[in-house]
């Protein structure tokens, strides 16, 4: 019988390539965390990567070069939010917390990082 863990990514992986699942399964099964979570910390990962992606796109896309209106800031406010709670859920698990400083690190910069681009800081 197949692990849980696997058979999450794969069935992930099977989607098309050009998807947020299969990106999220690939980069995943390149660091070996169906070894290091179980299905359900992959889980809350995939979550936090789904809201951390969010939160990114509507900080950094090109409608957000025309400025904040008074009706996109609840809503980025809204995801920026949705990501830091589902981030720390996701900190909360035991796989999580087993990890090795250096391999958090890693994780954190590949699926669960969110920044401001500099055309996009307000000065």
């Amino acid at each position: 019988m197949k692990d849980p863990a696997q058979e999450f990514l794969q069935e992930l992986g099977s989607l098309p390539p050009y998807t947020f699942e299969s990106r999220f399964s690939r980069a995943s099964n390149q660091l070996g965390l169906a070894e290091a979570f179980s299905r359900n910390e992959l889980s809350l990962l995939y979550e936090a990567t789904r809201k951390a992606t969010a939160c990114d796109d509507a900080i950094n896309s090109p409608a957000a070069l025309v400025g904040t209106t008074s009706d996109q800031e609840p809503k980025r406010y809204t995801l920026e939010r949705e990501f830091m709670i589902a981030r720390e859920i996701f900190y909360a698990s035991p796989g999580w917390q087993n990890l090795e400083e250096q391999d958090r690190n890693t994780i954190e910069q590949v699926f669960l990082s969110v920044a401001v681009a500099d055309d996009k800081l307000a000065w």
